[in-house]
């Protein structure tokens, strides 16, 4: 596939599929199977989305190899081709990122979502021949997920080394998301024309206003209806009606809490891993995953209590479609 065909299809709802497991931890893959085709028959398709299994929300990073390659089994079986797919990929090894990533491929898997190396700070220089490598060995679409969260000491891909990735011949993208305003921006503005930047936690409509081609999301696990309508209104350029859906349901509610809490408000506690946020807002939604994978914390009660009000006095569920009853 050339580099402008993976760059057609990197485009739309970067839809970040759960991880479904018992209380031992154990994969239900029969489940991932039914959500995957629930959201084939509710509007999800080639025109507006990549189903992405094994990322960030779904706790790609703490699975065995063999549970991975189960995942990206289960989301090649189910798709067969209707939708553009990914798959998570968070290596130190770039060699054993690039074995990863031909599995991928072998099962006709499009893209990659795949994290810089990380344990010491690694170089630039590092950091480009991590993609390097895979692109060299596999013919699959890198999409790079920047993470300045969890580099040590803070890290965002520089204006210097985006410039280099234009060099890696099947590098398409970029998960996108940084520390500071004036860079998300800057970056989108400089690279649209040859990287397809993905969102990853929207301010606002900014980033589609000045390039970026689509967005990461959990809702549309439970709200399919509701992310395509967003996604309506970025490509209708409906941007002030974006911006006053996303105030309404994803910032109003959690200022009005912090508002009537003050400072001594329940905090969100940081960790290792995406499991117990993610698990925690898509069971507000009425989607139980089963628990988050050890060793991660796991949230205090008045958390959970404070999440399942601002999901309440959000309006969110007037979208959710979604129903446990459906497993049964």
């Amino acid at each position: 596939m050339s580099k402008s065909e993976w760059k057609q299809q990197l485009s739309g709802i970067s839809a970040s599929l759960p991880t479904f497991n018992d209380q031992n931890h154990n994969l239900e893959l029969d489940k991932t199977k039914l959500h995957i085709s629930w959201l084939l028959k509710n509007g999800i398709s080639a025109d507006n989305s990549i189903l992405f299994i094994a990322g960030g929300l779904g706790e790609g990073y703490f699975l065995d190899d063999f549970e991975w390659e189960s995942m990206a089994n289960a989301l090649a079986e189910t798709v067969n081709n209707r939708v553009p797919t990914g798959i998570g990929i968070f290596e130190l090894s770039a060699r054993r990122a690039a074995r990863k990533a031909s599995y991928a491929a072998d099962l006709g898997i499009n893209f990659i979502q795949c994290a810089p190396p990380r344990y010491m700070q690694p170089t630039e220089d590092e950091i480009f021949g991590h993609y390097k490598h895979i692109s060299d060995n596999v013919e699959i679409g890198i999409m790079a997920y920047n993470t300045p969260w969890a580099m040590p000491g803070g890290y965002n891909f520089s204006a210097r080394l985006i410039e280099r990735f234009l060099e890696i011949d099947n590098f398409v993208g970029i998960k996108w998301s940084t520390t500071r305003v004036q860079h998300y921006i800057d970056m989108i503005r400089l690279f649209s024309k040859e990287l397809n930047f993905i969102s990853n936690g929207s301010i606002m409509s900014i980033g589609y206003k000045v390039g970026a081609t689509g967005f990461t999301d959990f809702l549309v696990n439970v709200a399919p209806r509701l992310s395509l309508y967003k996604l309506q209104l970025i490509r209708e350029r409906r941007f002030d009606e974006f911006d006053e859906l996303e105030l309404k349901l994803n910032i109003d509610p959690v200022l009005k809490l912090e508002k009537e809490k003050g400072p001594n408000r329940a905090q969100r506690i940081d960790g290792m891993g995406e499991g117990p946020s993610a698990r925690l807002r898509l069971k507000s939604l009425g989607m139980d995953t089963g628990p988050h994978f050890p060793a991660q914390s796991s949230y205090p009660q008045e958390v959970i209590d404070e999440t399942n009000t601002i999901v309440k006095s959000s309006g969110i569920l007037d979208w959710v479609d979604w129903n446990d009853e459906l497993f049964k």
